[in-house]
């Protein structure tokens, strides 16, 4: 299969790793994940609401697959930022996009074309199969399929009782509806294949329809759903300009001659746009697509620099979203819309990577000073509360699943938890000039090198000197912890035990007992016991590239050329995955994850800026 990406008139066109499929996404938060090789549970148009569903974002699957029918085997997927098309063999044509500020897809063919809509409607983690109900009714202008999901004594223990109900409104250039009305049992490959369990699911075959230009309205009302439908199949060539438009105004295209660095950037941009949600009073960045729809304030913070340059009144938004959760140990939760209780899932990290991306917004664009006040009075409470409730002997503390490698039991005192403590002090010595967080500053930094570095490398934790990838991360939040000799010298000890000629950084010593070399799917075994994360590769690749470039350029250049890949060629076309397995490169997790994108286009930016500069 061959993939085309063309920005303006930039254009790479290669063969595509098999496998590989397309997103699109709006401001809404609503997606559309299309994949025709190996299915899964979670492809097709998920439709959010700005409300809350157990403390997450409101999300719910719709449609599985628009199957159009004859279309033969799938020859070309092309990636036009704007829109993304579908081209088979047998000459059809799909044309797919998503306009902001609709819970609307739309569909054009290059021809006539008969279609079956396969419906699923759940929240995405809702594999219960009893209780659903599917109601149609065809009009001589639209068709609209009420869903209405009801308790059941055998899967929920209670009674009969109603959930919810959505309407999904279909509006055709044709007008030709023609009911179905049956479940069919439908395998899903790549979901056995990752050990992600249902990977057989009946779902609903609505209808077939006819068409050459096709909208899918959602909504919870019935007359909404139905108006958006006739409306926007009204405005349909304008809102598709409009995307275009929009696309063309937000993406900037960068000042480098390597042509698929340049693409993988703008797809990384994108992917960036793809993953921000404002919708109902509720704002933030999706972890990643198809399945972390989720505000995570870890991987927020960790992206944030990226969200400011797409949207600087939505980091800032997110900033004091963050700040608003600190709870009285100083700690944030895992993410929003959460209950703050001490039982919460928490992130130990979360609040140190905010404060080092605020250190940098501040140092690049002036934050007023109010905003800057405010941050400060947050921060002083976290730390009062930190050091009472979260330090021992000197040294942050966390509990097991509390670090960003928690399929792990990494309780105590881990090495870039020190790191975040690190910046949290530092943000407030230069905030607030109180002396007092410089002498805690030096007080950790000298504790760091007496009891973590030992023998030129620094242990991933107090009472363990397992390598593992958070060095990296050390060096990255806290470079002044040792000297360039220093860090040259722990990098060349540890770069041969977690470095893959593929291009990636292991999570763990390759020679250790722990390296599992082939990724375990949903299977956790394998997360941070060998499987690579790509943002701990591009940030790597920072960190060296800063370093010294030179001396670690093949280092550098396998990863750039990886991750690039990787964006083009795998996983989903654009983005960028969560990990690969160890033995060989893959696209695996989540292949849309947001801060894998974030730290792509903060090493192309410091390679820019470096090369502007010199």
């Amino acid at each position: 299969m061959q993939i085309t990406h063309q920005y303006i008139n930039t254009k790479i066109i290669k063969k595509a790793v098999d496998g590989t499929g397309l997103i699109l996404g709006n401001n809404l938060g609503n997606y559309f994940y299309m994949t025709d090789e190996k299915e899964t549970r979670y492809q097709g148009f998920f439709y959010t609401n700005g409300e809350n569903y157990k403390y997450e974002l409101e999300v719910y699957k719709i449609i599985d697959q628009i199957n159009v029918l004859g279309k033969g085997k799938l020859d070309e997927i092309k990636n036009n930022f704007f829109g993304v098309e579908k081209i088979y063999r047998s000459g059809i044509t799909e044309k797919y996009f998503l306009p902001d500020g609709y819970n609307s897809v739309c569909l054009g063919a290059n021809k006539n074309v008969k279609a079956e809509i396969l419906l699923d409607v759940r929240h995405p983690y809702d594999s219960r199969t009893i209780g659903r109900f599917y109601e149609m009714e065809i009009e001589k202008d639209y068709a609209l399929i009420k869903f209405t999901k009801r308790k059941d004594y055998s899967e929920d223990g209670l009674g009969d009782k109603k959930e919810f109900t959505l309407y999904l409104a279909i509006k055709t250039d044709q007008n030709n509806y023609k009911k179905i009305g049956e479940f069919f049992s439908k395998h899903y490959q790549r979901d056995l294949e990752r050990d992600s369990c249902p990977w057989d699911r009946f779902i609903y075959k609505a209808l077939e329809i006819e068409f050459k230009r096709a909208v899918f309205s959602v909504s919870k009302n019935k007359k909404n759903a139905i108006n958006e439908a006739k409306n926007v199949f009204a405005d349909f060539n304008k809102l598709n300009k409009q995307e275009e438009i929009n696309i063309y105004e937000k993406l900037k295209i960068p000042a480098i001659t390597d042509e698929e660095i340049k693409m993988a950037y703008l797809c990384a941009q994108n992917s960036i746009y793809t993953m921000t949600v404002k919708n109902d009073g509720k704002h933030g960045a999706y972890a990643g697509l198809p399945w972390f729809f989720q505000f995570w304030h870890r991987d927020e913070a960790v992206s944030l620099l990226q969200i400011y340059k797409a949207d600087k009144d939505l980091a800032k938004e997110i900033i004091k979203s963050q700040l608003e959760t600190i709870m009285n140990n100083g700690q944030i939760p895992k993410g929003r819309f959460c209950k703050v209780e001490e039982n919460v899932l928490q992130s130990a990290d979360a609040l140190g990577w905010l404060a080092n991306r605020i250190i940098k917004l501040s140092e690049k664009y002036k934050l007023e000073e109010d905003f800057k006040m405010n941050i400060a009075v947050s921060f002083e409470r976290a730390a009062v509360n930190l050091l009472k409730k979260r330090t021992k002997n000197g040294f942050a503390t966390n509990l097991e699943a509390e670090t960003w490698m928690d399929s792990l039991k990494r309780g105590g005192s881990r090495i870039e938890i020190q790191s975040c403590r690190y910046n949290i002090y530092e943000l407030l010595h230069k905030f607030t000039k109180n002396d007092q967080y410089g002498i805690l500053k030096e007080e950790l930094k000298n504790g760091i090198r007496a009891k973590f570095y030992i023998g030129g490398i620094l242990a991933d934790g107090h009472e363990d000197k397992t390598i593992r990838s958070n060095i990296f991360l050390a060096a990255y939040l806290h470079p002044e912890l040792l000297t360039k000799e220093e860090w040259e010298v722990c990098f060349d000890k540890i770069l041969p035990k977690l470095y893959f000629e593929w291009g990636g950084i292991s999570s763990v010593d390759i020679t250790s007992n722990k390296f599992i070399p082939n990724d375990t799917g949903e299977n956790s075994a394998s997360y941070h016991n060998g499987n690579s994360w790509y943002w701990i590769n591009n940030l790597a690749a920072l960190v060296l590239y800063k370093l010294n470039p030179h001396k670690y350029s093949s280092y550098i250049n396998g990863i750039m050329e990886a991750s690039t890949n990787e964006i083009l060629y795998y996983g989903i076309a654009g983005h960028h995955s969560e990990v690969s397995s160890a033995k060989n490169q893959t696209f695996s997790g989540c292949n849309a994850q947001l801060w894998s994108a974030a730290m792509y286009l903060e090493v192309v930016d410091e390679m820019i800026n470096s090369n502007l500069g010199s």
